[in-house]
């Protein structure tokens, strides 16, 4: 069963007093229990999809101008300030990339962490602070009593990030975001930090939207992988045929960028994709990518491909689709 499922959202955000398309028609659907992972470079949409999803982003500035995002049967999109309120933090809690500023410096750890319990399950402090000193147990947090009486200035990025996860879990949500909840940290801190968000889910029977920057880490942990491109979602399938048979020439270059032992071990060079991702404004006609494809073909340059179901994948690229009514 889907428990989240986007379809054909787009989303604007005004700039200098003109509307950007920062996202276009992105599908995306996670079922109860499962791990899917959003990766692409910076600038691709990632963090901006994430926050859309429960209409975080500023609200003055940004338009939703197609599509849906349902939540439990349920178009987010439809619902009320009071409705958003009840979902943000509660069904739907996120995990963001640098906990020193998603964290107030101003307030105690205790005052933080309880905020949500309080709001969303219950009015009883005592009982919240004991889910709290439960939850960092679990995350592996020391010396909880004086980390709470603590502010965020004083703890390392390691142990805020371990504070962040246990807030996160207060209200035991349905579906955990954890937005590039790792790159901020050591390796090894990385690696406890993924194995302990496994074991939660695993538990709690809770899915996730892990977004990250690195496709070699998601591959690790992920049921589904997402690839996203300048704005677009451009491949969707299990992360083994991501990974063995990336098909989207941005997917293929970018399993091909990661650092391995056997690549230094025979001299190989790492790939590197040339230029950088285009800004909204700069958007290419045709297909987002062709600036910086070794593939691209002539219709990719005026005509956008469809974003198209193959077995067990999907793709949007003129490669793998039906180009005879161009």
């Amino acid at each position: 069963m889907n428990i989240l499922e986007i379809k054909k959202l787009s989303v604007d955000i005004l700039s200098q007093s003109i509307y950007l398309p920062i996202l276009q028609n992105i599908d995306i659907s996670i079922q109860k229990g499962e791990v899917l992972s959003i990766v692409g470079e910076s600038g691709c949409g990632k963090s901006l999809t994430a926050l859309s999803i429960t209409k975080l982003l500023p609200e003055k500035i940004t338009r939703y101008t197609s599509g849906s995002i349902n939540f439990l049967g349920e178009d987010i999109l439809n619902y009320t300030n009071e409705q958003l309120m009840n979902v943000r933090g509660k069904e739907i809690s996120y995990i963001f990339q640098d906990p020193f500023t998603s964290l107030n410096p101003i307030k105690k750890i205790k005052d933080q962490i309880i905020e949500s319990f309080i709001i969303h399950i219950s009015k009883n402090k005592k009982e919240a602070i004991e889910k709290a000193e439960f939850l960092l147990n679990k995350v592996g947090v020391n010396d909880i009593k004086t980390r709470l009486e603590s502010y965020p200035g004083q703890m390392s990025g390691g142990i805020l990030q371990r504070i962040s996860i246990a807030m996160a879990l207060m209200c035991d949500p349905i579906l955990l975001i954890a937005d590039e909840p790792t790159s901020a940290l050591d390796v090894s801190v990385q690696s406890q930090l993924i194995e302990l968000l496994m074991d939660i889910k695993n538990e709690n029977q809770m899915s996730i939207l892990f977004i990250s920057h690195d496709i070699g880490v998601v591959s690790n942990i992920a049921d589904k992988i997402v690839v996203m491109y300048a704005g677009q979602v451009i491949e969707e399938s299990n992360y083994l045929d991501i990974i063995q048979n990336p098909l989207h020439p941005y997917t293929h270059a970018l399993i091909n960028s990661i650092p391995s032992l056997d690549k230094i071990k025979d001299g190989s060079k790492l790939e590197s994709i040339q230029g950088i991702v285009p800004a909204p404004q700069d958007y290419p006609q045709g297909c987002h990518f062709q600036d910086r494809c070794s593939k691209s073909i002539d219709i990719c340059s005026h005509k956008k491909p469809e974003y198209l179901s193959l077995k067990h994948r999907k793709i949007r690229c003129f490669l793998f689709g039906d180009k005879s009514h161009d």
